[in-house]
């Protein structure tokens, strides 16, 4: 990742964790948003945060300011993701994990995250499927 990327994906990851719109939900939709526009992976724990482009090297954001209280909310909204496609597929305390972005986005999220007094911490990559007409017949039978 370049400077500027650096600096804007900073400075975005710090508008949504202080300044988020629609409550929790609305401020992992946001965070998701921006793992998607800029094609990141997040390694995220409660004490810092790192972030990388699909193919770059990983860089710790020190600016990136979250309370244990909203980490943990996060970390229970993203599993509440996963077992929205895949019943019981994680556990609110952690687990492994994938959920689609939307029915209009062919991005898939990968998660693998612990959500626990102890430890929280969020692996987060996203992947995006190609969607062809075998797919899409797949998909609606």
């Amino acid at each position: 990742m370049t400077v500027d990327t650096s600096s804007y994906v900073s400075g975005a990851l710090r508008r949504i964790l202080v300044h988020p719109t629609g409550g929790v939900a609305g401020l992992v939709d946001e965070l998701l948003t921006l793992c998607q526009e800029r094609d990141l992976q997040l390694d995220w724990q409660a004490d810092r945060c790192r972030v990388r482009s699909r193919k770059g090297d990983w860089e710790e954001l020190i600016d990136v300011p979250v309370r244990k209280s909203v980490f943990r909310a996060i970390l229970a909204r993203i599993a509440a993701l996963c077992n929205e496609g895949t019943p019981n597929s994680v556990s609110p305390y952690g687990g492994q994990g994938e959920f689609s972005a939307s029915t209009n986005s062919p991005a898939v999220f990968r998660v693998k995250f612990s959500n626990t007094p102890a430890e929280q911490r969020l692996e987060l990559t996203t992947d995006h499927v190609i969607v062809t007409e075998k797919t899409e017949s797949a998909v609606k039978q």
